[in-house]
């Protein structure tokens, strides 16, 4: 209490107890968080309080131009992208129906290698350029194309076409009947839901297509569009690449290699100093003493100098290596944990770590990919597939509409034994299936299944009946074969 507090207690207790418990308070709060103390350590520290969107509003084409241009100049950025998205996708993530719906999975194994749009790839390779182009660029757009068919159309009449996000008219604004609104070319219903797109014809950034003259953008209904995005907040309708937090980090580095390339340049250029006790020798008047034939002003390689009588030849010293290697690796290490990918897959150096450590490390980085596996078939495979049910049913490819399952592509083995006897326990004790070990590895199960079959009985054609491989799944391995007297329950009532 100080001597204003005692006056106010002298006159109303009542208040000064009031006034002293609101101090405590004050004091109490002040240090319950030091992250929100105002002092020298955060003066120059700017944290505003705006929505997902309004950030991202800002500075979005700025860090997505930034963004790319590291994935085209930067071996580490590039690597980080791929990385992602091989671990994602890879070679493709299987959708199949389930059960024996041979008419649909017919269906969609044609359709998958004609459904590109552009005709370039098949939709395998269709989804890996979707996740690296989201990686890169923030969100990546698939637009569902309709065609016309006939009686005579024998491939389902859809095609994906994949769009990068600069095609969403970023200068739409306005408001619609119903009280939505359109806000830099996403519009949005009266309750804040995305309702529709307006994509322009081209990509802005063609500044030398003819088409560039009438960018006018079109109205697309948000169910013909996949806007395949890394949504980390709350409301957020926009994203950015997941390079956001290392773009500085991958900057800088790129900068500190610059800097000492040219410091290791000035260091191999070495530098000699003649000294002489000649008197007559002046600086800056020219008169420099001949070596018989040269001056002796440079030095080159297996060169044998005789100096005049009293002449001396001292070097500079280059600097010693200031620790690239470790600056280096605090720079790439931060930029890895950013991006959610291990700094040895970022880097390709495995040179620090073991088998052990390697495998426990990677365990972080298995379940952020298994989150990242599964938000792209919620979002992508699922609605792919439904559209593709609805196209083959109205061309009457199919008859029936069958539910579908998603594998993602697993993980590849360090230690394929190892891996393999864990993979069969976990067959025999019910924890996984024989159809997600095989589709883990980008194959259909049915077909997996037609294949041995066709394998077996291939080989008992031309070896024989009874002819069994080690690799027979129909083969005993390690296990004696049953005693029939036991196994038979009237044998022990006998």
């Amino acid at each position: 209490m100080n001597w204003l507090d005692g006056a106010i207690g002298w006159f109303a207790p009542g208040t000064a107890v009031r006034r002293v418990a609101a101090r405590r308070a004050l004091e109490i709060h002040g240090r319950a968080y030091e992250a929100a103390k105002r002092d020298h350590r955060t003066a120059g520290w700017t944290a505003g309080g705006g929505s997902a969107n309004a950030e991202i509003a800002t500075s979005e084409d700025v860090v997505r131009n930034r963004s790319r241009d590291l994935v085209r100049n930067n071996g580490y950025a590039l690597q980080i992208v791929e990385t992602i998205a091989d671990h994602v996708v890879g070679t493709g993530i299987v959708s199949a129906p389930i059960g024996r719906a041979r008419r649909a999975q017919t269906a969609y194994a044609d359709w998958q290698g004609e459904c590109d749009f552009d005709g370039d790839q098949d939709l395998n390779g269709l989804l890996w350029l979707a996740e690296k182009g989201k990686n890169e660029s923030g969100a990546a757009l698939i637009r569902f194309r309709r065609e016309a068919f006939d009686a005579g159309t024998t491939v389902a009449p859809l095609k994906l076409q994949l769009l990068e996000p600069d095609f969403i008219d970023p200068v739409k604004q306005g408001t619609t009947a119903g009280g939505g609104w359109i806000e830099r070319g996403i519009e949005y219903d009266a309750q804040g839901r995305r309702v529709a797109f307006w994509l322009l014809p081209a990509h802005p950034g063609d500044v030398a297509s003819w088409r560039s003259l009438r960018m006018a953008s079109e109205r697309v209904p948000a169910e013909e569009v996949v806007y395949l995005y890394d949504k980390l907040r709350p409301g957020q309708d926009r994203g950015m690449p997941v390079l956001a937090p290392a773009i500085m980090t991958l900057q800088n580095l790129r900068g500190y290699f610059e800097a000492e390339l040219v410091r290791k340049r000035v260091a191999a250029c070495m530098v000699g100093f003649l000294q002489t006790q000649d008197e007559n020798i002046k600086i800056g008047t020219g008169e420099v003493p001949t070596y018989g034939t040269q001056k002796g002003q440079k030095f080159e390689p297996g060169m044998i100098f005789r100096g005049l009588p009293g002449e001396s030849m001292t070097f500079n010293s280059p600097p010693a290596d200031p620790g690239v290697d470790a600056m280096a690796t605090q720079y790439l290490r931060e930029a890895s944990a950013a991006c959610g990918v291990m700094f040895e897959q970022a880097t390709g150096d495995f040179s620090r770590v073991n088998y052990s450590s390697f495998r426990a490390g990677g365990h972080g980085f298995r379940r952020r990919t298994e989150r990242r596996q599964w938000s792209f078939v919620h979002t992508v495979s699922r609605r792919v597939t439904a559209r593709f049910t609805e196209a083959a049913l109205a061309a009457r490819l199919i008859a029936t509409v069958p539910r579908w399952r998603h594998t993602p592509p697993g993980f590849i083995s360090i230690d394929p034994d190892k891996d393999a006897k864990a993979d069969l326990a976990n067959l025999r004790m019910g924890k996984t299936s024989l159809s997600e070990l095989v589709e883990e590895r980008g194959y259909d199960y049915l077909e997996h299944l037609e294949r041995v079959a066709a394998d077996l009985a291939a080989a008992e054609k031309a070896l024989g009946a009874g002819v069994m491989f080690d690799g027979d799944p129909r083969k005993l391995l390690n296990q004696a074969a049953p005693d029939k007297a036991k196994a038979d329950p009237e044998a022990d009532a006998a």
